[in-house]
């Protein structure tokens, strides 16, 4: 089936062990991406930063 046929059933999928219930916006990651791009981060190295509504804590 086409992926926008079964946009809802994959939606549920992947937000169903998401402690946040929802789908990320654009603007929520920007601070994240702004970080890593000034020199606030040049002592940063070595790291994974994980910006995904805590999916990952399962």
């Amino acid at each position: 089936k086409d992926l926008e046929e079964n946009r809802e059933q994959i939606e549920e999928f992947w937000l169903k062990p998401t402690p946040m219930k929802r789908m990320g916006q654009p603007e929520e990651l920007q601070g994240a991406a702004l970080y890593l791009a000034s020199d606030a981060s040049s002592f940063m190295t070595g790291h994974t930063m994980i910006i995904d509504g805590g999916y990952t804590i399962y």
